[in-house]
């Protein structure tokens, strides 16, 4: 049992505080911190799945505090009641809201003043939450804990931790509020994670590849690869390990896998990685590889585990139980749906050993449903085979043309042909449930037949053939490599071609049809329909910009920027002064590649 350390309530900022503590230093920045606990001081709904907060999200600071799917992340822990939580480094209260409403009891422990007085905020109406202000390393308490985590804070121990070893301080201090069969929640990123090969930032010094090349300091943030992370637990008294690996990273997880799912034979896991990979949230746009192809990899090659993004661990004492997970993968609904449509998927193994998928929403929030469209969510066996969508990913990265990427879409065109009718207008429709009939939606099995699986949305009348052929292929561009032999066509160019080849022909009328259905979609199941962006705004974008197709409608103000500075350059007196050395140069390079053609040749 650990000795209490004198702390009083402070009703002002509504967290307990002691005098020896003044509060460290760590901050997302005045202005980023003011507005937050402005935000929720204004917001009279401030649960973890609040609509309310979820439409103050603006920039990356203001997602990673107030976005639900930081949730996800616990989800599959199942606290309840029952439990005792010590949050060591709760930051501003995202999770600490979210474990409250577990009904677990909560103690909750912040460094920064300010910090802890937004996460007591955010928890203002959860009398089992208490939030304390004071370093983790000097924090007492009188009880010990089922469970205590650390979420995005062992990176720092350097930082505000002294002595020869603080990481190992730090776990020490952690697992000594543990009981007997308690379990230390540890999520940190993962040094040698496949998106940091790839170019992205790593995530506390914003420097590329500085965690690959082992450049970390011993009085700055530091992270681990698996093994090491492991032996770090194990030297601390923790030496019994469960890794789970969240995608594409802890901080806003749509995929969770158990050690279980990488070593299962009957779960494809390079399918469920296709869609999460990894985010860079300095925004480096510029991509050696595609990870979801690397991802089949490193799944032949069993290396997932120590090539992804981030890590979960729940680590205990040697001898303490241990319950088996019961589950390979959890997934959950991307983007900013709704709560009421917002889903957990689990793949598990049944008693048969066949795999089943299992769904549940999320929230049970009230709302009220549109007359034309349900959202039918129930479980289902799991099918395997291959997805057809990674036949575009494939052929895209391959830099292949238009014939090879239509002959990855004709199967697919061809089963919605199959399908569809004929309304009373001589309009071709689908059946209600094709609304997600989309590639990454359809399996290949061994025979090549197709096979369409999670079909969530339901319209009670015929949906357009048109608009399922449209937002189809569009949406299947999303997250691929950068195709230079077709850099130059438009969306609308490219869906166009693709339905050619299977016979389909697509008009403006088409078009503008296929825009209106999304935003009626959009509109029913999005928060914020206007922060969507609308299909009409691609359809004349070039493909470049299939990396980040999400993203196309930011990228249009920094184009026009880049035009207009080209233009102010080339309006200087430097630029007309250099223009003749200009011209002979490239006359130069015209020539000298006149002359190598005609040696190769």
């Amino acid at each position: 049992m650990n000795e209490a350390r004198p702390y009083t309530f402070d009703a002002s900022l509504k967290v307990w505080i002691t005098p020896t503590h003044d509060g460290t230093n760590y901050s997302d920045g005045d202005v980023v911190e003011l507005q937050l606990l402005s935000t929720l001081r204004q917001s009279p709904d401030v649960s973890a799945s609040s609509e309310e907060l979820q439409l103050n999200i603006t920039d990356w600071p203001s997602e990673y505090h107030l976005s639900p799917v930081r949730h996800n992340l616990l989800r599959p822990l199942k606290f309840d009641s029952s439990d005792s939580i010590l949050e060591l480094g709760c930051g501003c209260g995202a999770l600490t809201r979210y474990l409250g409403e577990t009904g677990a009891k909560v103690i909750a422990v912040e460094g920064s003043r300010r910090r802890a007085m937004i996460a007591a905020e955010r928890c203002r109406d959860l009398p089992n939450v208490s939030v304390y202000c004071d370093n983790l390393i000097d924090f007492q308490i009188e009880s010990n804990f089922e469970f205590v985590t650390l979420i995005g804070v062992l990176e720092y121990a350097n930082q505000f931790i002294s002595g020869a070893d603080p990481v190992h301080a730090c776990l020490k201090k952690a697992g000594s509020f543990l009981t007997k069969d308690g379990g230390l929640v540890l999520a940190i990123e993962n040094q040698l994670g496949l998106k940091y090969f790839n170019g992205c930032k790593e995530d506390h010094l914003g420097i590329p590849y500085f965690g690959i090349n082992g450049l970390y300091s011993n009085d700055g943030p530091v992270t681990f690869g698996r093994h090491a992370l492991a032996k770090k637990l194990s030297e601390s008294g923790l030496r019994t390990h469960d890794f789970y690996y969240p995608f594409p990273d802890y901080k806003l997880p749509g995929l969770i896998l158990s050690e279980a799912a990488l070593c299962n034979e009957q779960l494809n896991v390079a399918d469920l990685l296709i869609h999460n990979t990894g985010r860079d949230y300095p925004e480096t746009k510029h991509r050696a590889f595609a990870e979801d192809l690397a991802w089949r990899v490193a799944v032949q090659n069993r290396l997932v585990g120590d090539l992804a993004n981030s890590f979960l661990v729940v680590a205990r004492p040697l001898g303490a139980k241990i319950t088996p997970p019961g589950w390979l993968a959890k997934t959950y609904s991307r983007g900013r749906r709704r709560p009421h449509y917002q889903v957990e998927t689990t793949i598990e193994v049944d008693d048969a050993n066949c795999l089943t998928v299992r769904k549940h929403k999320l929230n049970s929030v009230p709302h009220s449903e549109e007359a034309w469209l349900r959202h039918a969510v129930k479980d289902c066996s799991y099918i395997s085979g291959n997805l057809l969508i990674a036949d575009v990913h494939q052929a895209m990265a391959l830099q292949a043309g238009i014939e090879v990427l239509a002959g990855c879409f004709k199967p697919w065109l061809d089963f919605l042909s199959t399908s569809s009718t004929n309304n009373e207008r001589g309009e071709r429709v689908l059946p209600g449930n094709f609304i997600d009939c989309i590639p990454s939606n359809m399996m290949k099995d061994s025979d090549g037949g197709l096979r369409y699986f999670d079909a969530e949305w339901v319209s009670v009348t015929p949906i357009p053939m048109a608009w399922a052929v449209i937002r189809g292929i569009a949406y299947s561009l999303i997250g691929c490599m950068e195709n230079t032999a077709l850099s130059q066509m438009t969306y609308r160019q490219f869906i166009v071609a693709v339905a050619k080849h299977a016979q389909l022909r697509l008009s403006d009328a088409d078009f503008s049809l296929a825009d209106a259905w999304e935003l009626k979609l959009v509109g029913q199941c999005h928060m914020d329909a206007s922060s969507t962006p609308r299909l009409a705004k691609f359809y004349d974008e070039p493909l470049y910009l299939t990396f980040s197709l999400s993203g196309a409608s930011a990228f249009r103000p920094r184009l026009a920027w880049l035009e207009a500075e080209l233009a102010r350059v080339k309006g200087t007196v430097s630029w007309r002064i250099t223009a003749p050395l200009r011209v002979t140069w490239n006359m130069y390079k015209r020539l000298f590649k006149r002359r190598g053609n005609g040696i190769a040749n």
